[in-house]
């Protein structure tokens, strides 16, 4: 068991967490919330309560919340959901690279200032390093221990948006769960990062990361969102070239499929009070890759050979996601192919709840099961333990 604190506090407000995500509409950009961002608590994890009658919805709440949520989620919606409405009523259309790189700045303006407070709050420290010529920001936890493990980032944001500062509070919160040193990849957003460039940019973080003597079953990857699946796309990338494969992969709510051919895209767009704009989900994902690409596995990992070794895969998501197909597709494609993967899905949630439903059970009970499956699948220096990944 990794040596760590479990950093527990009852926010303030989160008033910035769903300013940063009504404004960014795509993704987890809400990481970064210093001002109400409490690490959960694997210990005190409680199963959602459910209340006796289905509440009534209203015009100015018009999201559905279930009774089957925590209370504390229920009053999480109910007093973030007209902020987030208020926020995108106001919030033009993205129409083009600079309509999404002005609102990339706003994003990023004062996150130094935000990250410090949330450094004071986690512990630790962040440092800016350059590992295999890509711009890496290295988040380590109080009294860190290196057992050997490491654990590579790669941040949402919808392939335009955040970078590895405005992640950083999610993971120093990673960090301090865990014990872990996160390596947090600060690729080159769309447009000028299209997808053969990040997805190199992750390969060479990884194999730098291999040079300095980790192994690769000490190695674990983790993204969130259009992090997830530039997670799963560089993974296929340096199996094909035929490199150690890492010991774990953990995606949040991965966007794994560009084409938006999942039911849920459908089915789910009133749902979601995130992944709403469909018009500036697409133009985000064209920036990335053009749409003759979007069946690329590298691009769209959903369409991957995972009958070829695979490492173990973490997917969560929310019943409310507009991508919740995504995964479901994506668990199955591995399945499929004979690989190890587990599908962990939470009743109510929205698009990368992890990020900031501060305080819930449900999100305490998620990141119980991320740093169970980084215990079980992470092997430390040292270790004669192995994990394989052949078909079963």
């Amino acid at each position: 068991m990794s040596r760590c604190r479990h950093p527990y506090h009852r926010p303030d407000h989160h008033r910035y967490a769903w300013i940063a995500l009504a404004a960014l509409g795509l993704a987890a950009a809400a990481a970064a919330d210093p001002n109400g961002a409490a690490a959960p608590n694997p210990a005190t994890a409680a199963p959602a309560a459910t209340p006796a009658a289905v509440p009534e919805q209203s015009p100015q709440q018009p999201y559905y919340l279930p009774p089957s949520i925590s209370p504390q989620a229920r009053a999480f919606y109910e007093k973030a959901l007209p902020m987030v409405l208020k926020a995108q009523a106001a919030r033009p259309v993205a129409h083009t690279a600079a309509d999404f790189q002005a609102r990339r700045a706003a994003l990023l303006t004062g996150v130094d200032e935000r990250n410090a407070a949330a450094l004071k709050k986690f512990g630790g420290t962040a440092t800016d390093l350059s590992i295999g010529g890509v711009p890496v920001l290295e988040i380590k936890p109080p009294d860190y221990h290196d057992d050997g493990t490491v654990l590579i980032h790669v941040h949402g944001g919808g392939f335009v948006l955040d970078s590895a500062h405005s992640a950083m509070p999610g993971d120093a919160l990673m960090a301090a769960l865990t014990g872990k040193r996160v390596l947090s990849v600060d690729y080159t957003v769309a447009p000028e990062g299209r997808w053969p460039l990040v997805t190199d940019q992750v390969v060479a973080v990884y194999k730098a990361v291999l040079a300095e003597g980790h192994a690769g079953r000490s190695i674990g990857l983790y993204g969130d969102s259009a992090g997830g699946d530039i997670v799963a796309g560089s993974t296929l990338k340096l199996r094909d070239q035929g490199l150690a494969l890492p010991g774990a992969l953990v995606l949040l709510s991965p966007a794994s499929d560009l084409g938006m051919g999942g039911d849920t895209f459908v089915t789910l767009a009133d749902a979601d009070p995130v992944l709403n704009r469909t018009d500036e989900i697409r133009t985000a994902f064209a920036l990335y890759a053009d749409p003759a690409d979007w069946k690329n596995p590298y691009v769209s990992p959903v369409y991957g050979d995972f009958s070829k070794p695979w490492p173990p895969t973490l997917i969560q998501a929310g019943t409310k996601e507009r991508v919740l197909s995504d995964s479901v597709r994506l668990y199955q494609a591995i399945k499929t192919g004979g690989g190890d993967a587990e599908l962990d899905i939470y009743e109510g949630m929205a698009h990368v709840f992890q990020a900031y439903m501060t305080d819930t059970p449900e999100q305490k009970a998620a990141y119980a099961e991320i740093r169970r499956y980084w215990d079980r699948h992470l092997v430390p220096a040292g270790h004669s333990g192995r994990r394989t990944h052949k078909k079963t």
